[in-house]
């Protein structure tokens, strides 16, 4: 079975679970703080992808670090993988349950580029605009890019909208070489 349908069956289950235990909103925190963890620890990472390191010795590392840290239920589940000798994909999962956490909640990532940082007022409007066009709640995060010379993309999931100066540059002398 291939490491996406594995990790997706672990995340839909973990994601299953805590709703059905009334937890979703303490275990989505749970699972933030291990990405979190493992994207600052890139030793905790190789540890668990180790297959010379016994899986006591995995779940022995993790409980020092994340027993007192994470509810009993998310502690647990990671056990579970670690003991049906999958640790090598609990930040695989982890960050697979906060995909399918965020398509529960109807929570969507955007990126605005603009060519000056945009202020806040810019920032709240063009979150809300995409909020109405959509109907989910997005996390829009704003990127400078200089490059774009003035307006602005948007990148929203798998589409980008661009109302970027250099792209009408782009376009114009397109046209007039044709």
């Amino acid at each position: 079975m291939s490491h996406y349908r594995i990790t997706s069956r672990y995340a839909k289950a973990l994601l299953d679970l805590s709703i059905e235990r009334n937890m979703l909103e303490e275990v989505e925190r749970d699972v933030e703080l291990i990405v979190n963890t493992c994207e600052e620890s890139r030793e905790l990472v190789v540890m668990l992808k180790n297959p010379i390191v016994l899986p006591q010795k995995k779940l022995a590392v993790l409980a020092d670090i994340f027993k007192s840290k994470i509810s009993d239920l998310s502690y647990k589940f990671i056990e579970v993988i670690v003991r049906k000798n999958r640790a090598s994909l609990v930040f695989e999962v982890m960050q697979m349950f906060n995909e399918k956490y965020k398509e529960y909640k109807h929570i969507s990532d955007a990126i605005l580029y603009t060519a000056v940082e945009a202020g806040e007022n810019t920032k709240s409007q063009v979150n809300k605009l995409l909020s109405d066009a959509t109907g989910e709640t997005i996390n829009l995060s704003s990127v400078v890019d200089e490059g774009i010379l003035g307006g602005f993309m948007i990148r929203y999931k798998d589409r980008l909208l661009d109302a970027s100066v250099a792209s009408k540059l782009r376009e114009l002398r397109k046209e007039l070489l044709d």
